[in-house]
C-alpha cells in the first residue's frame, strides 16, 4: 500500500518518532499525526483511544517506549508496564481501527555472541530488564494478525538521549569521558533509520519481523573517537575501560549484530554509511558543545 492511502500514528516523540515526523513532512498527500506521551500515554487505554479516535489510523508506528536500559533494571516493574501492558492497549486500539501496528524493538533481545549475525528468527534470550520486556512487547504484537515488528540497534540522533550526546555531555561537563573497548554496535542514526523505513513500509508483511541498523560495526570505544573527530575535540580526552569497571545495573550483550536478510530480500538499499551520519551528526551538535 502506498503511503498516500495510508493514515498514520505515530506514537512516541522520541529519536525515531520524530525523524519519522521529518520525514513525513516531506512525503505529499500524507496524513499522519506524531503524539508525544503527554498526549498518547500508551499505559492509559481510555486516553489512548480518545486520542486517536479521530485520526482513525490505518497505522500505527510504535515507537514509544521505556528505554532507559540501567532505570529499566532498577524498576522492572514500569519497564513492563509501558514495553508489555502499553503494547496491549495500543494493538487493542488498533484493532479496534484495523489498522496495522509495526512495532520498534530492539538488539537487546538477544543475549550476544562473538560472531556472525542474528537472523530475524532466531530465538531471543534478553540479558536484562529492557530486552525482556521489549521481547514481550514483540510477542503481543506478532500475535496480531496485522503486526508487524523492526528490530534495530544504537539509535542516535542531535537531539534525544543517546550514547553521543552523553559522551559529548561529559566533555562539555569536564567529566571523565569513560567509554567501553569490549563491546561493539552497530550504531543507527535516526534520520537514515526513518529514511529506510518509508521505503519498507509499502512491501513489509504482516506477522514478519525485520532488523534495520546501521551498516558498519565497531566498538563503543572507536565511536566515541570517530564522533569527537569529527566535531573538532580531542578525542585523547577519551579513557577506555572494560564493562566490568562501569558497574552499570544492566548486563549488556558484547556483541549482538543484526542480520538484515528480509529486509535485502525487498530489494532495498542499506542505510547510509556512518561517516555520513557521524557527519551530520557532528555538525548539528558542534552549535550545543560550546567551548570547553
Amino acid at each position: 500500500m502506498r503511503l498516500a492511502d495510508e493514515t498514520i500514528a505515530i506514537l512516541g516523540s522520541g529519536q525515531v518518532g520524530t525523524a519519522l515526523n521529518a520525514k513525513l513532512r516531506e512525503q505529499e498527500g500524507v496524513n499522519f499525526a506524531l503524539f508525544s506521551h503527554t498526549e498518547a500515554d500508551i499505559t492509559d487505554l481510555e486516553a489512548l483511544r480518545r486520542c486517536l479516535e479521530p485520526l482513525r489510523p490505518t497505522l500505527v508506528l510504535h515507537t514509544a517506549a521505556f528505554t532507559r536500559v540501567n532505570e529499566c533494571e532498577r524498576d522492572p516493574e514500569r519497564a513492563f508496564a509501558v514495553n508489555v501492558s502499553g503494547t496491549m492497549n495500543v494493538v487493542q486500539v488498533a484493532r479496534e481501527h484495523a489498522a496495522r501496528v509495526l512495532y520498534f524493538s530492539t538488539d537487546y533481545v538477544f543475549p550476544g555472541k562473538p560472531v556472525g549475525e542474528y537472523d530475524e528468527n532466531e530465538t531471543p534470550s534478553p540479558l536484562n530488564v529492557y530486552g525482556s520486556s521489549k521481547r514481550e512487547g514483540e510477542l503481543v504484537v506478532l500475535a496480531y494478525e496485522q503486526g508487524v515488528v523492526l528490530r534495530t540497534a544504537q539509535v542516535f540522533a542531535p537531539d534525544g538521549r543517546n550514547f553521543p550526546n552523553a559522551i559529548f555531555a561529559s566533555y562539555r561537563e569536564k567529566k571523565q569521558v569513560s567509554v567501553v573497548d569490549e563491546e561493539f554496535a552497530t550504531p543507527t542514526y535516526a534520520p537514515h533509520l526513518a529514511e529506510a523505513l518509508l521505503a519498507l513500509l509499502p512491501v513489509a508483511e504482516v506477522g514478519a519481523i525485520y532488523h534495520l541498523r546501521g551498516p558498519e560495526e565497531l566498538a563503543y570505544y572507536d565511536f566515541a573517537c570517530r564522533l569527537f573527530r569529527a566535531a573538532g575535540l580531542p578525542e585523547e580526552v577519551i579513557q577506555s575501560v572494560s564493562a566490568s569497571a562501569l558497574d552499570l545495573p544492566a548486563k549488556r550483550p558484547r556483541r549482538a549484530v543484526l542480520g538484515m536478510k528480509r529486509y535485502f530480500a525487498h530489494q532495498l538499499p542499506p542505510l547510509p554509511p556512518l561517516s555520513e551520519a557521524i557527519s551530520d551528526f557532528a555538525r548539528c551538535s558542534r552549535l550545543l558543545l560550546g567551548e570547553r
